[in-house]
């Protein structure tokens, strides 16, 4: 049997030691009886005593006795299945019994009531009169029960709040997922819920034993999600806020948790990483300016950090949740244009006081995705010959014989390199400046603990990643130190803290170096030392890889809190805390072979110094179970400074020292450079939520930010916000006629965010001085200048957006998921206006212009299949994305009455900030038997006459498409078996004609209007063009043609990439208690393991085409452990 318990029921605990049982019996036999009787009289005389007054129209009976409890100390118990309470009736009633009340109530109704002890009143239907004292004696009957808790995997849950429903009685699980519960009463629900998991009830009848499996809750209905200066109810949320899955984050080992979340969430767009150490460009729902900053913000722990992400250990973190629309992000105002990015750490962990140990570490085999294959010595010299063309062949076979008395060595620029061909020596310069182990690792561990009064998470970490380049080194070493502790029943306080150290060092080679070098490059004299100009033209990159390269960095960061509950008025909390964040990044460097080998050396010390402070007051609180209200109030105040020394020194006397010996440089080689700046700024705001019976929930924000960047008449801005949702799928009639729909929300929100934009001194007019004419004795003299003018109107962006969403799951949350539509437009764009040369002046900062963007974002996850032993879920995850330049100068010179294009600057009206300005080809070549014009040459691309005259000129260039992606797709299943679980995810980005395009040719390698090919090494097996191959895919060698006047063909990048893969087991946790270890488990993970795609240059997604400074996508194997005490 199901019953409904509604509020509170108090518990009886008995206190007697098991050894006085026999003495005390009597005792306890004879109080027992007592309180009984006493309760019974009790019990009659409070209801006959108390009396209530109520006025209630066309309500429910439900909501009648719940009016009773909320203004008397009874509490109503009834059994749902066969008890109907929602019928409506009227009721008035003025100083009226309870029993008066009831009678009155269920006139004519077969429903029955009794009254009990403890001011309970059960509520039978007529049918079950007979039955009265056995169901009165079943909810007044107490019992113990006990159990165990496990996810769907078998492995013990700790933390889970198992109560007696309906009221206060409840423990929660302890380290193996046990749980032990006394004193329940017969009859009654005991309900089971969890972070993460469906919450579950269970009724007792007479079982004292009772096990759950709990079931992930798939769509978070009740998960906690970070909004900005607090948290929020994912069911209370009226914006777009999304959070990323944790588990996410810990199967994939990566130096960044920004590289975890590629394609997980919709509209969080994070770039391809391809070097060691490297942090990768994120946005969110695309580009909101032409010059400001384009990065989301990112807060951590509640306060905004302006460090790197790489410097945030992705073991520390507890969960990712990003504000997308305008009305989410408006709580931080002025920086929250390009969204939030929201990192809570851990904190300690709820296991009955034993403290938790984690380790955990991977280790990672790498290797290049795609890497391209050089020419031999045999290709390269034909190659030479190739591009040689005129003088290689005999005009009189029409280029297609060779000239006997042709030097294949003509083009060579040294006699070492000579020497070389004719000895048959060649050296692998791939194999000389690229590492022999591309690898990376990681090693955490961390303890945590949680009490009744205080938690606490310590870790530590070392992570360290070998690149595709010799010297492509990172390394770090992470700890993290939160702690938290109520002090009184009013007061809690605590800290969050990290250290970062980083370590960078290795001169950063580029791969142009490989490609620099020709097969007959020698790298070694005779004596082992190196030779100083290998091809004749740059210095031997070996003498760049024994660069001695300093660069570290550290990273500290403190949070410090108090909380406080203010007693006098219930849900009212304020929240101060103060943060500060000091950085300093070391870069030392000393070139032996710098200025012309007499060396080269310089140390810069840099120190970024950020500090602020926070102010919340929140009220939160419930009225009569059907209002809900969270009021948060904010002022804060920022503050961050940045100072710098560099010191320099040229022609070394001794380079035994190098940079630590700057003085050992010539003195008039020496140089000093200071700089520092300082910026402030200060902030207030205001949200407020209500939410009427779960239904119909409204948000609405306000901030007002100010900034010492801006002159005094544009100091503050002022940025609100609203947003509503209508929760569909709580209407009785829906309920009623789709009783399959689990959830139907909307929601609508409109907002404004600023966008700062300017440097912080952009306002003021910027006088320069330096040391340059001589006077009459030949004395320097100092001059001054002003070298930039004072624009004292600039004044903050302003995006301001509509989004409208809908959040859906159907069959039991089977399937669900989200839809999305926003659209926003950004006013007073930041741009460096040029202006007329005849000034000193070049550019003149202004606001003005408008930038409109706009796209669609959907989300769709399904439970495939869900039995015991047997779990499979999918996601597919959709964004598209569009922007256009609304206006901008607003100038009309040719009288067209359209705004003129921007096309020095690459800006067009109507356009994309993307668009690919250039000449059009369909890729065919000139022929040796065509009539070539001037602007061509035999072998070049044609370009497409645009205006039908006579000659190509700048005139028929034309926008051909964007940059932009068509839309990005990302495909997640999770498999489970018993303890194996395995998970895949498809990440693609799609292009066609007009988007997502990349220029697909060969001039990166100086293949035209350049002779430097010849000291070049080409990727082997290129289509180009020669007489004999009037088809090819790219250009003829060394084609010579008019400057600016050269063509492209432009394909789409288009991928389909297997991203990740992971296969884990965890080992079974009765085998694991054996060896007293709480969960262990091993993984396999690949990443990039294969890429569909018809993109030839280094990879699609870094859009690097056939280029000699382009790096691989590192594909990587990596196998771990996960360890539990």
């Amino acid at each position: 049997m199901y019953y409904k318990l509604m509020k509170k029921n108090y518990e009886n605990r008995s206190w007697l030691d098991p050894v006085l049982k026999k003495i005390l019996l009597a005792m306890k036999l004879a109080t027992v009886i007592i309180l009984i009787s006493i309760m019974h009289v009790s019990a009659s005389v409070y209801s006959q005593t108390t009396k209530l007054s109520l006025s209630m129209q066309e309500t429910t009976i439900k909501e009648v006795l719940q009016k009773i409890e909320s203004m008397s100390e009874f509490r109503f118990i009834y059994q749902n299945e066969k008890v109907d309470l929602n019928t409506k009736v009227n009721v008035q009633f003025k100083n009226e019994s309870v029993e008066h009340i009831l009678d009155e109530i269920f006139k004519k109704r077969e429903v029955e009531y009794s009254i009990t002890e403890n001011n309970l009143i059960l509520i039978k239907s007529g049918g079950e009169a007979s039955n009265k004292n056995r169901l009165d004696s079943e909810f007044i009957e107490q019992k113990t029960i006990s159990g165990k808790v496990t996810d769907s995997s078998g492995l013990p849950l700790p933390g889970v709040t198992v109560v007696v429903k309906g009221t206060t009685q409840g423990t929660v699980t302890n380290a193996d997922g046990e749980y032990n519960l006394i004193n329940v009463p017969a009859g009654a629900t005991i309900q089971f819920s969890f972070v993460g998991m469906i919450t579950q009830e269970l009724a007792i009848g007479d079982q004292t034993n009772i096990d759950l499996v709990m079931e992930a809750d798939a769509i978070g209905i009740e998960e906690v999600v970070a909004v900005g200066y607090g948290t929020m109810r994912k069911s209370d949320l009226t914006g777009s806020v999304m959070r990323a899955n944790s588990e996410t984050i810990k199967q994939r080992p990566n130096i960044s948790v920004l590289q975890s979340l590629r394609g997980s969430l919709p509209g969080l767009n994070v770039g391809q990483v391809n070097q060691a150490g490297e942090e990768p460009d994120f946005s969110i729902r695309g580009r909101t300016s032409i010059s400001g900053q384009g990065t989301p913000l990112i807060v951590v722990d509640g306060v905004i950090f302006r460090g790197s992400l790489n410097d945030i250990n992705p073991n520390d973190i507890k969960s990712v949740d990003v504000l997308k629309d305008a009305s989410s992000a408006a709580i931080y105002g002025s920086q929250a244009s390009n969204g939030v990015v929201i990192i809570t750490t851990n904190d300690g962990e709820n296991t009955e006081g034993k403290p938790t140990i984690n380790f955990s570490s991977f280790y990672s085999f790498n290797e290049p995705a795609k890497d391209f294959k050089l020419e031999s010595p045999e290709e390269f010299m034909t190659r030479m010959a190739n591009a040689d063309l005129f003088n290689s062949r005999t005009e009189e076979s029409g280029y297609l014989e060779p000239n006997p008395d042709y030097n294949p060595t003509s083009e060579f620029r040294t006699n070492e390199q000579v020497d070389a061909y004719n000895n048959g020596q060649t050296t692998d310069w791939k194999d000389l400046l690229t590492n022999d182990r591309m690898a990376s690792q990681g090693y955490n561990l961390s303890i945590s603990n949680r009490t009744n009064r205080s938690g606490y998470f310590i870790s530590a970490g070392f992570s360290e990643e070998a690149g595709y380049m010799i010297n492509e080194n990172y390394s770090r070493w992470n700890t993290r130190i939160n702690i938290d502790n109520s002090v009184t029943s009013w007061l809690d306080v605590g800290i969050q803290s990290f250290m970062t150290a980083s370590d960078y060092s290795g001169y950063d080679l580029s791969p142009s170096e490989i490609f620099k070098q020709t097969p007959y490059s020698p790298a070694f004299k005779e004596d082992g030392s190196y030779v100083e100009n290998a091809n004749g033209l740059d210095i031997n990159p070996l003498y760049l890889k024994d660069t001695d390269d300093f660069d570290k960095r550290m990273n500290l960061f403190g949070n410090v809190y108090a909380d406080i509950k203010l007693p006098f008025i219930k849900g009212l909390s304020f929240k101060t805390n103060y943060n500060r964040n000091y950085r300093i990044e070391n870069y030392y460097i000393f070139k032996i072979y710098g200025n012309s080998f007499q060396g080269a050396g310089s140390k810069l010390h840099e120190i970024y110094n950020n500090w602020a402070n926070d102010n919340i007051l929140s009220y939160k609180n419930v009225f009569n179970r059907k209002h809900k209200v969270d009021i948060t109030l904010v002022q804060g105040y920022e503050k961050r400074a940045y100072s710098s020394t560099e010191g320099s020194a040229k022609s070394f006397i001794t380079d035994v020292l190098g940079y630590n010996s700057l003085q050992s440089g010539s003195s008039e080689l020496q140089s000093v450079t200071t700089q520092a700046w300082e910026e402030q700024s200060v902030y207030s705001m205001g949200r407020v939520f209500y939410g009427y019976d779960n239904k119909y929930l409204f948000t609405g924000t306000i901030r007002r930010d100010g900034f010492s960047g801006f002159s005094t008449a544009n100091k503050f801005g002022v940025f609100p916000s609203m947003s509503f949702a209508w929760v569909a799928s709580e209407e009785s009639f829906l309920k009623e006629e789709l009783p399959w729909l689990d959830l139907l929300k909307v929601r609508i929100s409109y907002g404004s965010n600023g966008n700062r934009t300017i440097g912080r001194y952009q306002t003021l007019a910027r006088v320069e001085g330096e040391f340059g004419y001589l006077d009459e004795n030949g004395t320097s003299l100092y001059e001054q200048s002003i070298t930039k003018l004072a624009s004292q109107n600039l004044k903050w962006e302003t995006t301001t957006g509509i989004n409208f969403g809908i959040d859906f799951a159907i069959l039991n949350q089977r399937l669900f998921g989200a839809v999305e539509y926003y659209s926003s437009n950004t006013e007073d764009l930041l741009y460096n206006v040029d202006i007329p040369g005849i000034s000193r002046y070049e550019t003149f900062p202004d606001n003005l212009g408008k930038l409109a963007n706009h796209g669609f974002e959907f989300s769709l996850s399904s439970i495939n299949a869900n039995t015991r032993d047997f779990r499979w879920e999918s996601s597919v995850t959709f964004s598209m994305n569009r922007n256009e330049l609304k206006e901008l100068l607003g100038r009309d010179d040719n009288g067209d009455g359209v705004e003129d294009d921007l096309v020095s600057e690459g800006l067009f009206i109507g356009e994309s900030l993307n668009a690919i300005y250039t000449y059009e080809t369909d890729g065919s070549l000139w022929q040796m038997d065509d009539d070539i014009p001037s602007t061509a040459t035999l072998g070049s691309y044609k370009i497409i006459n645009q205006d039908d005259d006579e000659t190509i000129t700048p005139d028929d260039r034309k926008i051909i498409g964007t940059t932009d992606p068509l839309f990005r797709l990302g495909i997640n299943n999770k498999v489970k078996y018993k303890n194996w679980l395995l998970t895949f995810f498809i990440n693609s980005i799609v292009g066609n004609d007009s988007y997502y395009l990349g220029a697909d040719n060969m001039t990166g390698f100086n293949a035209v209007n350049s002779q430097i090919l010849y000291t070049r090494t080409f990727p082997s097996g290129l289509d180009y063009w020669l007489p004999e191959n009037p088809n090819a895919k790219y250009q003829k060698l060394l084609i010579s043609v008019p400057s600016g006047l050269q063509a492209s063909p432009y394909i789409p990048r288009t991928f389909v990439r297997l991203q990740d893969v992971m296969l884990s087991y965890n080992f079974n946790s009765e085998f694991l208690k054996r060896i007293e270890i709480q969960n262990l488990k091993l993984y396999f993970n690949g990443k990039n393991l294969f890429t569909i795609t018809k993109w030839p240059g280094w990879d699609p997604e870094t859009g690097e085409g056939i280029t000699m400074g382009g790096r691989p996508v590192t594909r990587s194997y990596s196998f771990g452990i996960e360890l539990t005490f």
